[in-house]
């Protein structure tokens, strides 16, 4: 009997320090991120250096991989995609929005995330029918969001030459 309370006092011992030290790394992690945000939004600098970027992209990644049922994951990962939609890497940007939309269906940046996939597909890629096979099923799962009639007006829109549309918009509002 003496040995099973033994045994259970330190598989209880060995659990907890388990479990501090896997907090100490997922706080350790945390706290690497804040300092490369730190770094990366400190300057007055509107772009964020491509090795810092890619190190942010990387850094919340991991974090998401190691931690995927903290709440934090999704936010970080929106980050990423943030980052890698404004560096210019599309493919990127548009699996981590596919990413999020699939582990964290309830993230409350989702709208966001099928929208910006269209967005980066329309005037990153080029590619108009499959952003406006995206655009279409964001506005029907959000009609009555903010960036509803962006969707709408992108879909009615997509691929006239930026001169067309502004011919257009003269002779409407000269009438």
């Amino acid at each position: 009997m003496m040995f099973y309370k033994n045994l259970l006092a330190m598989v209880l011992v060995v659990g907890l320090m388990t479990a501090c030290n896997g907090n100490r790394e997922q706080e350790k992690a945390r706290e690497s991120i804040d300092k490369l945000e730190t770094q990366a939004f400190s300057d007055t600098v509107t772009m964020i250096d491509s090795a810092l970027g890619m190190e942010m992209i990387q850094a919340y990644t991991d974090y998401a991989n190691a931690y995927p049922d903290d709440t934090l994951s999704a936010e970080y990962l929106f980050k990423g995609a943030e980052i890698a939609m404004n560096m210019k890497m599309a493919g990127l940007a548009i699996d981590t929005y596919k990413r999020i939309l699939s582990s964290y269906p309830t993230f409350s940046k989702s709208d966001y995330c099928l929208f910006l996939q269209a967005f980066i597909l329309e005037n990153q890629l080029q590619q108009f029918d499959q952003a406006k096979v995206v655009y279409e099923e964001f506005v029907t799962l959000y009609p009555d969001h903010p960036m509803a009639e962006d969707a709408r007006m992108s879909i009615q829109n997509m691929g006239v030459p930026l001169e067309d549309l502004i011919r257009q918009w003269e002779s409407r509002n000269t009438k």
